[in-house]
């Protein structure tokens, strides 16, 4: 059986003991998976053009991570999806999103410098000491 990856254009041979990531792994073509296929993270979503008679439904396990969107626009997790026929993938999500992943910073940023004043817990103990001095 083929399967056809869009937009690469790239066509190759599948097998159904083989998911759709490990067929697109084996071929070079990335598809982000932070869970590698058990299926917990949702990222390996792709959407099935064409032959969608030629792969099983959704199981309840991808229906709970994906919702209603593979009712809506045929998304479906690559980790998941075993071919029995030809089948052509688009992956214009997984590459647009490749394209835009910039680096998460946590925290807070700022361009202005500001001199810190801090001082070590030290100062405390010397207050409690003079306050004592007082009384």
């Amino acid at each position: 059986m083929k399967i056809k990856f869009l937009p690469q254009n790239v066509e190759v041979e599948g097998s159904p003991d083989k998911t759709l990531l490990k067929i697109a792994t084996e071929n070079h073509l990335e598809i982000r998976s932070i869970c590698k296929g058990v299926p917990s993270c949702a990222e390996c979503r792709v959407k099935i053009v064409e032959g969608e008679s030629n792969i099983l439904p959704p199981s309840k396990a991808e229906l709970n991570l994906i919702g209603t969107s593979h009712f809506i626009d045929g998304r479906r997790l690559s980790c998941q999806v075993r071919c029995f026929g030809d089948v052509t993938v688009d992956l214009t999500e997984q590459v647009e999103r490749a394209e835009n992943q910039t680096k998460k910073i946590r925290g807070f940023r700022s361009n202005k410098h500001i001199d810190s004043k801090a001082v070590n817990d030290t100062m405390l103990l010397n207050e409690k000491a003079d306050e004592k001095e007082k009384k």
